[in-house]
């Protein structure tokens, strides 16, 4: 997977969503062009010009040598056009986006120990429940 940074968030150029999905990149476009409006730029994706590109400038690689303009996939824009394709390739796909880029994430791996941190209080509260049944 070719995963890269824009803006702070993860992103993947067209052809890569097209390849993840083993679909032809006019299908990723045509998906796109059939639902625009449940596309928005800055949550689904980031339009990278070619002529207005300071940001990506770091990153040459981000925008696509063929193209002036390369869309830019976040992973809301991953989730609909899984959503919008429905099928299990897309859907793992998918899901092994999410998991790569999060689980290289400081804040997944705050989340994991909070997630535990509750668990452990959980368990905890239940067995005082059990215990104050027995005593009362």
């Amino acid at each position: 997977m070719n995963i890269m940074e824009y803006n702070g968030d993860a992103v993947v150029e067209t052809r890569e969503l097209a390849r993840m999905y083993c679909r032809p990149m006019s299908e990723i476009t045509r998906v796109y062009l059939q639902n625009k409006e449940r596309f928005k730029e800055g949550q689904h994706f980031h339009l990278v010009d070619g002529r207005v590109e300071e940001s990506a400038s770091d990153h040459p690689d981000l925008v696509s040598t063929n193209h002036k303009i390369s869309f830019l996939w976040t992973d809301c824009g991953l989730y609909e056009h899984a959503a919008l394709m429905d099928t299990q390739l897309a859907w793992q796909s998918y899901c092994q986006f999410i998991y790569f880029v999060f689980n290289k994430s400081e804040k997944m791996k705050q989340a994991t120990q909070v997630h535990r941190e509750t668990e452990d209080l959980l368990a905890k509260r239940q067995l005082l429940i059990l215990l104050a049944k027995e005593l009362f």
